[in-house]
């Protein structure tokens, strides 16, 4: 048997498995074309009121708990407002900034105890404030009443600490090309994230009103990218492409299915809100 040229270059077992059978590409261009015009075509006419339907799929957009601009709501809760947004950040951090699109390796142990301290101050002060609603008293059960400024940090270090598990586990699941290497590799970088995130906090909680824009579409923009991500890899998964991608441009198809996701779940939870409580904005009987 003839060896092949050698100026013939072997071609990936990776680059094979990334090509999608033509149903998948014409299937997900038509489903977020659609996607995206029933979203535009059935929403309340207003940027900031289709912002609205994508938050409430997520946050309960209480008043008495949410951040004004302007006499305008903004879309997320003050909580949520931390959390979407700074997810997004640490993302934007650490797939622009650092460059580390190819680094599959968690943060270490020590690392994620942080996070989980996080995580912690953010169930346990969401927790404490939803008391304050359930028995009509300032103070929740844990004994001090809730600030709109511990509400926006706990949810900024809540989500970077959610940006430093999503990471690794979508870099695990894409690129063919990827390392062991950590999205975080020392306490300066991690010193860095927070720092960043806090700084965000501060900026949002100025309340200027040439924020109500800037602040409403990264809110928006925080809560599409969690639910594109999580969409892309349950894709790319069920269809066994997984590790198959060298780069963003390869990846465009799993992200138009995740741009797909995304719509379906805003539309269904959406609906489903407005169904049950006839409005999308806060919760009747809830202040």
């Amino acid at each position: 048997m003839m060896n092949a040229p050698l100026d013939t270059p072997p071609v990936a077992p990776e680059s094979r498995r990334a090509d999608f059978a033509p149903f998948w590409v014409w299937a997900g261009l038509l489903l977020a074309v659609a996607g995206s015009i029933a979203f535009l075509a059935l929403t309340p006419p207003g940027l900031l009121a289709k912002i609205d339907v994508i938050a409430s799929a997520v946050c309960h957009r209480i008043a008495s708990h949410s951040f004004f601009i302007h006499e305008h709501q903004l879309p997320l809760c003050q909580r949520c407002t931390g959390t979407f947004p700074g997810a997004l950040t640490g993302l934007l951090l650490q797939w622009g900034l650092w460059r580390r699109r190819t680094a599959r390796g968690f943060p270490r142990w020590t690392m994620l105890l942080v996070f989980a301290g996080f995580a912690a101050v953010w169930g346990l002060d969401g927790f404490n404030s939803y008391t304050t609603m359930l028995l009509n008293r300032p103070e929740g059960i844990l004994g001090y009443a809730p600030q709109p400024w511990l509400r926006l940090l706990s949810g900024v270090l809540m989500g970077a600490g959610m940006s430093a598990i999503l990471a690794p586990a979508f870099n695990q699941t894409f690129w063919a090309d990827g390392d062991e290497s950590r999205v975080l590799r020392s306490w300066h970088e991690l010193a860095l994230l927070v720092v960043i995130e806090v700084a965000l906090a501060a900026l949002i909680l100025m309340l200027e009103p040439w924020l109500l824009y800037p602040v409403s579409l990264y809110s928006a923009w925080g809560v599409l990218t969690m639910f594109v991500t999580l969409g892309a890899m349950i894709f790319v998964m069920l269809l066994g492409r997984d590790r198959a991608f060298t780069g963003w441009r390869t990846a465009w198809l799993p992200l138009v299915w995740g741009f797909v996701f995304a719509l379906a779940v805003i539309g269904v939870m959406s609906s489903l809100r407005f169904i049950a409580l006839g409005t999308v904005n806060g919760v009747p009987g809830l202040s």
